[in-house]
């Protein structure tokens, strides 16, 4: 286990203070102990991915910041099932489900982060989440201190929500099922996907993905885009003039200024037109200025 170590570069923001304590597990036994460890000294726990769809403040995680994103990582197929831990890159999923002509996962091409991020927040696109295609989860339960294994029908998925985002747990790894399909077809539409994803959002700048959910009937970036806050800039953060539902770095952005951006847009798309923007990225740590609230 390490002491006071820098999230920045562990995030795909390339923003973040240090983690008080930061370990990455290779196996089940270790998250275990490193969350009886974090209950035992009354210290909060952060588990991080790929870092992807996170703003971990300046100040960092006065806590224990479980990193899974290297370490905890393995994929195993089986015909049309496959099971992948918390830590594998989503992205590899799709790319391993497309090679090998299933179908179920190739809307999903691109789309940053892990794994277990992926099912916390049910991450899709084009109509298409994760949720859609697991048969059950593994999970550690803090309060019940013990592995669980839930099934699909147990994990409410939603856009982009389930319930694994109310519960103090590790996810641990997921089985999907998916079909087989034309492996051409699906080859195609990855390369179409990817090629769209390139287009119309900043791949060239750190960013942490898409930083509202779209409310019902509408989207994020348009509503942002109608307010006029394309290219909005507060220190060395930017509303991306390529998508409006980017934020992103341009060179040693603070989370506080982050932060700032996404106030500022709630405000002025509430101004606009009534809609309250809820964040979809998630917060870590301590921030000085409040979400809006009208």
């Amino acid at each position: 286990m390490l002491h006071d170590i820098s999230l920045r570069d562990k995030t795909s923001f390339k923003i973040g203070g240090p983690a008080r304590y930061f370990i990455e597990p290779r196996d089940v036994d270790v998250v275990c102990s490193s969350v009886s460890f974090a209950r035992d000294k009354n210290l909060p726990v952060l588990l991080l991915g790929r870092g992807s769809n996170l703003l971990i403040s300046d100040t960092g995680w006065a806590g224990l910041v479980i990193g899974i994103g290297r370490s905890f990582a393995a994929i195993e197929w089986r015909g049309e099932t496959v099971t992948a831990q918390a830590g594998a890159p989503l992205d590899r999923i799709v790319r391993e489900s497309v090679m090998r002509g299933y179908v179920g996962l190739v809307e999903l091409s691109g789309i940053p982060g892990s794994m277990g991020g992926a099912l916390v927040m049910n991450a899709g696109a084009f109509s298409t989440a994760i949720g859609n295609v697991v048969e059950q989860v593994s999970y550690f339960d803090f309060d019940a201190s013990r592995v669980v294994i839930a099934a699909k029908g147990e994990l409410n998925f939603g856009y982009r929500s389930s319930i694994l985002q109310h519960k103090k747990n590790v996810v641990l790894e997921a089985v999907m099922k998916l079909r087989l399909g034309n492996q051409e077809q699906l080859q195609v539409a990855r390369w179409e996907i990817l090629e769209r994803r390139k287009a119309r959002q900043p791949l060239n700048l750190p960013n942490c993905g898409s930083i509202f959910k779209h409310p019902p009937g509408n989207f994020a970036g348009a509503l942002i885009e109608k307010a006029g806050l394309k290219g909005f800039r507060y220190g060395n953060a930017e509303i991306s003039e390529q998508h409006a539902n980017f934020i992103v770095n341009l060179g040693g952005a603070t989370a506080e200024e982050v932060r700032h951006i996404i106030v500022v847009a709630q405000r002025r798309v509430y101004e606009c037109s009534g809609v309250l923007l809820e964040p979809e990225v998630i917060f870590a740590g301590s921030f000085a200025e409040p979400l809006f609230q009208p």
